[in-house]
């Protein structure tokens, strides 16, 4: 077996993934040489393909795909496809990259956002495992207060978890980014702190969780990768892919999984769960119309003047 290092020492820099490539190839497993074909096949080195694609391309599992990225020394796919992407850049620039057809037409806009968070569902199905989620969801129904904290998209994130946990009968504070000291601040060991955040990572959140986990408090983390920099600080971390077209972050993926989280919560106190939502109706009620006529011009002041 051939592994090459991830990091090098302060004189040299990491090998470039075209050396560990070429250093690798002659004994490699023939599937993990497909890969190997395929990249190097490629004017782009696949540095646009997700796991999925280049599975497919190569003719090999998702699993293969992994096994090849640990096999060049990397920790994880997501390593590995970002020295797929800094050996494209370093190779030509970005002019590869901006001439490369994508879809302009809104409809194949479309498709193709539906198949990559397709591909990402798929995933995190691969990606996640029974225990782990059984185990959140623990950590979620027996906290006593639950503060979920993200900046940018992965506070959008958090005010979709917050919804769904809500209505499923566990009351959250999705934080706002500012006052995120003051939130932690309020926690204790029998609280929880859910983080979320994805790459480029958030300061205040990765502080967040190390205070949380200093003091005793349980943190649930959320990020793009197995190896963020919440790891070391979270008791169990839920990786969710969740790459689009933007090189940014889809939160598709992490919808549907927080979707789930609240069923299965709602499903261990159904009758609850039913009774909340009749409530939240009766409360939410006159807040909504319920038949919508079309008004002739000036009827709505007109209904204003008539006298009961």
């Amino acid at each position: 077996m051939v592994c090459f290092p991830t990091e090098m020492s302060n004189d040299t820099l990491p090998q470039p993934i075209q050396t560990r490539l070429a250093e690798a190839y002659r004994d490699l497993p023939e599937a993990m040489r497909r890969i190997a074909d395929a990249l190097m096949s490629d004017p782009l080195l696949g540095a646009l393909w997700g796991i999925e694609s280049m599975a497919d391309r190569a003719k090999v599992s998702v699993g293969t795909v992994v096994r090849f990225a640990k096999r060049l020394g990397y920790g994880g796919f997501s390593e590995f496809r970002n020295a797929l992407r800094e050996a494209c850049h370093a190779r030509s620039g970005d002019s590869d990259l901006e001439l490369m057809e994508s879809p302009t037409d809104m409809y194949g806009t479309l498709a193709e956002v539906a198949r990559r968070d397709g591909e990402n569902l798929a995933r995190l199905i691969q990606m996640v495992d029974q225990p782990t989620l059984e185990s959140a969801v623990q950590m979620l129904v027996q906290a006593h207060h639950r503060v979920i904290l993200g900046r940018g998209v992965s506070h959008v994130m958090s005010l979709v978890l917050g919804l769904y946990l809500t209505q499923a009968g566990l009351p959250c504070i999705a934080a706002i980014p500012s006052d995120f000291s003051n939130q932690v601040a309020n926690l204790g060991p029998r609280d929880l702190l859910v983080v979320l955040s994805f790459a480029p990572y958030s300061r205040e959140t990765v502080d967040s969780a190390i205070f949380a986990k200093d003091s005793g408090i349980p943190v649930l983390a959320f990020s793009d990768r197995a190896d963020s920099p919440l790891k070391p600080y979270a008791d169990i971390l839920i990786p969710v892919p969740s790459e689009d077209l933007l090189f940014s972050c889809s939160i598709t993926t992490f919808a549907a999984l927080a979707h789930a989280f609240a069923i299965v919560v709602a499903a261990q106190d159904h009758s609850g769960t039913l009774q909340r939502l009749k409530a939240a109706d009766k409360v939410a009620q006159p807040l909504f119309v319920n038949h919508w006529l079309p008004m002739q011009p000036g009827a709505f002041n007109a209904g204003r003047m008539r006298k009961p």
